[in-house]
């Protein structure tokens, strides 16, 4: 998951982050992911706290989404990794209107006019 966008994957591992970055891997993990895996513990205490909110949304390394939620923001990076929207459905057991009706909220909230836009700014934003 990591080299697919680690930030919306760890918001939601921040109970389960401490015994994932202590388990023996035995190999399944090289040194890099590992070592980010635990990069992530700090930050995920940082997310915990009240000022790591900001008035646009949660903050992710330092980096105010847009407004956007943790959905939406899930969404955008399947958008990013140039998935379509059934198969952003799929892979979040929703139905194609909602992935669509969080595609034009994504868009609405970052001022953009294209998926294509979506996905840059993600790259330029969000991505590690």
């Amino acid at each position: 998951r990591a080299r697919q966008g680690p930030a919306g994957s760890m918001l939601f591992a921040r109970a389960a982050a401490p015994w994932l970055a202590a388990h023996d891997w035995r190999g399944q993990l090289d040194a890099a992911d590992l070592a980010e895996l635990q990069a992530w513990l700090p930050r995920l205490d940082r997310l915990a706290e009240p000022q790591a909110m900001t008035d646009t949304g949660p903050a992710v390394q330092g980096i105010a989404l847009g407004g956007l939620s943790a959905r939406e923001f899930e969404v955008l990076e399947r958008i990013a990794s140039g998935d379509s929207n059934k198969l952003i459905a799929r892979a979040f057991d929703l139905s194609p209107h909602t992935v669509k009706r969080h595609v034009a909220n994504i868009l609405d909230k970052l001022a953009l006019s294209s998926r294509g836009q979506a996905a840059a700014w993600y790259h330029e934003h969000a991505a590690s």
